[in-house]
């Protein structure tokens, strides 16, 4: 049997656009081939458009999927694009969209009713799907009205509204497009400007008209039986930087999802061979918080979530599979052969690692996360060389920097609600407390004590909240739930001995304030608590 050193097990980028992006050809190879294709996940069904919404937690692997997806379909000669709302969608872009918004109302109770995006959305997707065209002359049979498509597509996210209103009356009125689109959807593109009163110098676009008439204009197109033409939308995050600001994005984000819906649902009945991806945070997802217009429904009904665990079976759990399969792929990179699982985790793994098997230690230190594996693994590539294995030694001596960084995961996925402030705030209260066991009230006692030296922490209790605050920290993982096992218990000692432990990624329990909560493991070192250590792991019985 032949083995790698641990200094060659690279698990890569912590981010899957970096390892697709890249001039390491060698590395994009080694990311495709060693890819896990999460078990929650229809291929299927988003293949065919019946999916096309990924959601999960941060870091959970959705970037990595839509990439893995677009690869597939670029190998069956389908032609893509990918959009990252973060990097690719513009400040520009951003504003034209949402220049319909009334800023000053936008927090008001029925900000969302007053204000709708759609129109905007569905002209910046449009653009976006005649760029795949542009980019793929070959593969489409009307390139030439595309084009001209594009380029009204394209006056209206460039400059004022007046200078947009200005190209395109010229462009029309010099028959421009009567060239190419032809008489009758130049009236069609006509009738989206409104005169006032007969003077071609008070003139609006109607949105509204305008951006349905692209759209038909688009699916009026002749597209050929063989081709498929996919555009993927990335990274809809969402960060507090101020109430308006935050309502505002939330509305941005709100009526992308929507309209995603909406397009594919024509493109469906229509059976125009156009198909729409996105990946969306749960907490994102659950930030936006906008019912009347059923986020939910399209999630549940055309979207599957990322997941890596399977109740509580641990030895069943997809996660290890990434692990196989990199040690594997790495393997047979280096020496030409690779060893099967079973022989991977007692080649490279101590049987015991703080007092569990290393399956147990892993799934419960990493959320059943990948991006906190990866960064785990990433740090122990080259800590204790000397150890042939990865054992207790190892994780031990890189605790305090794995636990800085998923303590930095975790505060980005609370900036979806909270501000910067507030998330820093709440650190220093969880490592001024020092419990790691402890209920509500308790650590409300602690604020309270605090009150007298951190003026910012007393205001965030005041505003926020500490059940808020705690009901946050939840969902995000940074605190689980323990349920005595039908004993009742007013002393915390008594409570930890008998109890589950319930994680909101796993056992989907809702939040319950009279509760005893508990900080998870891996953010000890970041919270300076007590190193960790066998008592740490193996806590639930249900889990023995």
């Amino acid at each position: 049997m032949q083995l790698i050193r641990r200094n060659q097990i690279d698990f890569g980028k912590i981010d899957a656009k970096s390892a697709m992006v890249t001039r390491d050809k060698k590395a994009r190879s080694l990311f495709l081939e060693t890819f896990v294709f999460p078990p929650t996940i229809d291929m299927a069904a988003f293949s065919k458009g019946d999916r096309y919404l990924v959601y999960g937690t941060k870091g959970s692997g959705k970037t990595a999927l839509l990439r893995y997806l677009m690869e597939k379909e670029k190998e069956h000669g389908s032609a893509t694009k990918i959009v990252v709302f973060t990097d690719d969608v513009s400040s520009q872009d951003k504003e034209k969209i949402a220049s319909q918004i009334d800023f000053e109302s936008v927090v008001t109770p029925d900000a969302e009713d007053q204000n709708d995006l759609r129109d905007m959305w569905k002209l910046y997707i449009l653009k976006c799907i005649c760029d795949i065209f542009h980019d793929n002359p070959y593969k489409c049979n009307d390139i030439a009205k595309i084009i001209k498509i594009r380029e009204l597509l394209y006056d209206v996210f460039e400059g004022s509204d007046k200078g947009i209103l200005d190209k395109i009356r010229s462009k029309i009125r010099t028959g421009t497009f009567r060239l190419k689109l032809g008489a009758s959807d130049l009236a069609e593109f006509e009738g989206t400007i409104n005169y006032v009163d007969g003077d071609d110098k008070s003139v609006t676009l109607n949105y509204t008209r305008f951006a349905d008439t692209a759209f038909n204009a688009i699916c009026s197109v002749d597209y050929p039986e063989d081709v498929k033409f996919c555009l993927y939308i990335d990274e809809l995050n969402l960060s507090m930087l101020g109430q308006k600001q935050h309502k505002k994005d939330s509305l941005l984000i709100r009526d992308l999802i929507l309209t995603i819906g909406n397009i594919n649902r024509i493109f469906t009945e229509r059976s125009i061979p156009i198909f729409i991806y996105a990946a969306v945070r749960v907490e994102v997802a659950k930030a936006i918080n906008v019912s009347r217009n059923e986020i939910d429904k399209y999630l549940l009904d055309h979207g599957q979530q990322v997941r890596w665990h399977n109740g509580l079976e641990i030895e069943r759990y997809p996660l290890f599979k990434i692990i196989e399969s990199r040690i594997a792929g790495l393997e047979k990179k280096a020496r030409g052969i690779e060893n099967p699982p079973s022989e991977i985790w007692k080649s490279y793994f101590a049987s015991n690692i703080f007092g569990v098997s290393p399956k147990r230690f892993l799934s419960e230190i990493t959320w059943c996360n990948p991006r906190d594996l990866v960064n785990l693994f990433n740090l122990a590539q080259t800590a204790q060389l000397h150890l042939q294995k990865y054992d207790t030694e190892v994780f031990n001596s890189v605790a305090h920097e794995y636990s800085e960084r998923v303590w930095s995961e975790r505060a980005e996925e609370l900036n979806a609600e909270h501000s910067m402030t507030v998330v820093n705030a709440i650190r220093r209260l969880l490592t001024a407390a020092g419990f790691d066991h402890f209920k509500v009230d308790s650590l409300k006692t602690r604020a309270d004590g605090m009150s007298g030296f951190d003026q910012v922490l007393t205001q965030v209790i005041n505003t926020v909240g500490i059940e808020k605050i705690c009901r946050d920290l939840y969902h995000v993982g940074v605190i689980g739930q323990s349920l005595p096992l039908n004993v009742r218990t007013a002393k915390e000692t008594e409570a930890r001995k008998k109890f589950n432990q319930t994680w909101f990624y796993r056992d989907n329990r809702e939040f319950d304030p009279t509760s005893w909560l508990f900080v998870h493991p891996a953010l000890y070192p970041a919270f300076k608590l007590p190193n960790w250590n066998a008592r740490h792991f193996a806590k639930d019985p249900r889990l023995a």
